[in-house]
């Protein structure tokens, strides 16, 4: 009994001090990789990572689309006075309330994010670096395994060069040291801390470098933005996927939609939840 409760005080410690476990782990100075980085390697991951975040774009984009054209609808099906009318009668009262304020108009707020290149700290707290870390780092990493190597390539940039870093990672879901070292080279010169030398993760040429710094530049600003407007895309899609889900289920509604809608009732029914499912 003793050993038992032991052991469930030293989780319970653990959970508590899950918020500093990265910076117990940081060192001062320490390079993520002494590997470099050939050029054909370099080109390789290169690519790699871009079109891996392009789709990450795409996909987002998709998503919004796809909600845009279920409000769109919803504004055509709602426009008719008879079918709110039949809502009524057969127990659609309300819609989710997502759906409903997207309807009026409502603007998406972001929660995953604060705005790309804007430091959290900037919002209140100003707290102290962590062995050359942004604290905003740490509490952006604190539930992702992040290698301590990682730390060491993150401490090469300036602070809101890491924070933009950490985000990409955890947008993309890529908090991974060749993600890391790709992002750290293709820093501009002046987010690099002084003294840092890119030749010691990269062999890669200054010319080709400069225009990669770019198009990473313009690719990675687009995943932030993305991502800021993911999650609640996401949440907004689901309630709209279910209530079509319901309202194809009933079979007035339907025949009402078939009989009204002719042009649209086959869109109408691809909102559904059993239909996307078997789309994926």
């Amino acid at each position: 009994m003793v050993v038992k409760r032991l052991a469930k005080g030293a989780a319970y410690r653990a959970l508590e001090n899950g918020g500093d476990r990265h910076a117990s782990n940081i060192v001062a100075g320490a390079l993520g990789s002494k590997k470099r980085l050939r050029s054909h390697e370099f080109l390789a991951t290169y690519d790699t990572e871009c079109k891996r975040m392009r789709d990450f774009v795409t996909q987002a984009a998709k998503s919004e689309q796809s909600l845009d054209r279920i409000v769109a609808a919803l504004h055509l099906m709602m426009r008719d006075k008879q079918f709110c009318a039949t809502l009524v009668s057969e127990g659609f009262r309300t819609m989710p309330s997502l759906l409903a304020h997207r309807l009026r108009g409502a603007t998406r707020e972001p929660q995953m994010f604060c705005s790309p290149g804007k430091p959290a700290s900037e919002t209140g707290e100003n707290r102290k670096a962590v062995n050359g870390i942004c604290p905003d780092v740490l509490d952006l990493l604190r539930d992702a395994p992040v290698k301590t190597k990682i730390f060491g390539l993150l401490q090469k940039v300036l602070p809101a060069r890491q924070l933009e870093i950490a985000r990409l990672m955890v947008a993309m879901d890529r908090v991974r040291i060749t993600y890391a070292r790709l992002l750290v080279a293709l820093t501009p010169q002046a987010l690099l801390v002084e003294g840092f030398n890119l030749s010691t993760i990269t062999t890669q040429a200054e010319d080709q470098r400069g225009a990669m710094v770019l198009d990473v530049g313009a690719v990675s600003l687009a995943v932030l933005s993305a991502a800021e407007r993911h999650g609640q895309v996401g949440l907004e899609l689901v309630a709209a996927n279910r209530f079509f889900d319901r309202l194809m289920d009933n079979s007035r509604v339907v025949r009402y939609l078939a009989r009204t809608f002719p042009g649209h009732f086959e869109e109408f029914h691809s909102f559904s939840m059993p239909c996307l499912e078997q789309g994926r």
